[in-house]
């Protein structure tokens, strides 16, 4: 049987990871080991969505050890080497962009072990921001690359890669949106934080203050203000509460769970993010994003979906928001191609050929 590990640390890279384990797991020809890099406090969360993906007894984790992004990376290559010569993996395949996934993909091309980017050729085009040079660099040693989206063909093609070894499967963390999906009662979350389905508005911000977005706590408290008189805004980061205390109709609340979050932005009017952790799920679900970037790696959220990138520019989120919440009907936006739920089952088919 033909061995594959999976690689993971980000909570995105698990939700595209997931369901490819699931899928080589039923396939039969594959022995899929799914690792992830877990701080300690991050356990607790990672069980819960493991168990809900029905993985809770098929994860491999190892401890996140704190340092710089590169005594983290280079840390997670001396695990990543010992787990490769125990497993002696046929191919490894980095679930995400995370440095987890880089120390894992490095190694492997190391060792000679055939890498497969499951995300592959997404850009943002933005050197500064370090998953950028992570999705480089695995794709460079990568032998197969399956995209989630055309603008990951392009990408690729335009760099120098031969067609074949570039795939078009759809975006596997949709795969896990769908199974998730259906274990969300938005009822629960509206009944638990008193709200209205379609009657407030989600702010998620990067933790911890990283962007240029939260620096600007000014421009953030003025929008905040303006978009509170007519809507209600609820804000997931309890260690916040002190910088906007002073915004009538702010709630802030703790952080929440995914499949809680998933409920709240399910049933939000609009979101208004400076992460692009969201981009596609939103799409998906027909929930409006004000993304506060200059740019993103998922362009087709832009094209066809709700993701609209809004930047600093105050006048347009403002005048955005305000046609949202004004309840103007508007035009239902479509669903990425093969973001349907089986683009796993599409990864598994094409590795079975390989081998």
């Amino acid at each position: 049987m033909k061995k594959i590990v999976l690689i993971a640390q980000e909570r995105a890279a698990f939700l595209h990871a997931a369901p490819l384990a699931t899928a080589l797991r039923k396939n039969g020809v594959f022995e899929p080991v799914l690792v992830r890099v877990l701080p300690d406090e991050g356990r607790a969360e990672h069980e819960a969505l493991a168990t809900a993906l029905g993985l809770s007894d098929a994860v491999r984790t190892i401890s996140a050890k704190p340092g710089s992004p590169v005594a983290e990376t280079a840390s997670l290559m001396a695990e990543f080497e010992q787990i490769f010569k125990e497993v002696e993996p046929d191919f490894v395949i980095p679930g995400g962009h995370d440095n987890a996934s880089l120390a894992g993909a490095l190694v492997a091309a190391k060792m000679t072990i055939p890498v497969v980017s499951l995300d592959a050729g997404l850009r943002s085009y933005d050197r500064a921001e370090s998953e950028e040079i992570n999705r480089l660099v695995i794709d460079s040693v990568a032998v197969l690359h399956f995209v989630s989206e055309h603008s990951g063909v392009y990408n690729l093609m335009n760099e120098g890669f031969a067609d074949e070894r570039i795939l078009f499967a759809g975006n596997t963390a949709i795969d896990s949106l769908v199974t998730l999906i259906s274990q969300v009662d938005v009822a629960d979350v509206l009944k638990a934080h008193s709200l209205e389905q379609k009657k407030f508005v989600t702010v998620l911000l990067d933790m911890p203050f990283s962007s240029e977005t939260v620096a600007n706590r000014e421009l953030l408290g003025r929008l905040l203000e303006s978009i509170a008189t007519t809507s209600t805004i609820i804000l997931p980061a309890g260690e916040l509460s002190e910088a906007f205390e002073g915004v009538p109709g702010l709630r802030v609340i703790p952080q929440l769970g995914y499949l809680e979050l998933l409920q709240l932005l399910k049933a939000s009017a609009f979101v208004l993010t400076d992460s692009a952790e969201f981009e596609s799920e939103l799409t998906v679900m027909n929930v409006p994003c004000l993304t506060m970037r200059k740019s993103t790696a998922r362009p087709s959220t832009i094209e066809i979906g709700t993701n609209v990138l809004v930047g600093n520019d105050e006048q347009e989120i403002l005048e955005r928001a305000s046609t949202i919440l004004s309840g103007n009907p508007s035009v239902r936006t479509l669903i990425p191609e093969k973001w349907d739920g089986a683009a796993a089952t599409r990864v598994v088919e094409v590795l079975e050929q390989a081998v």
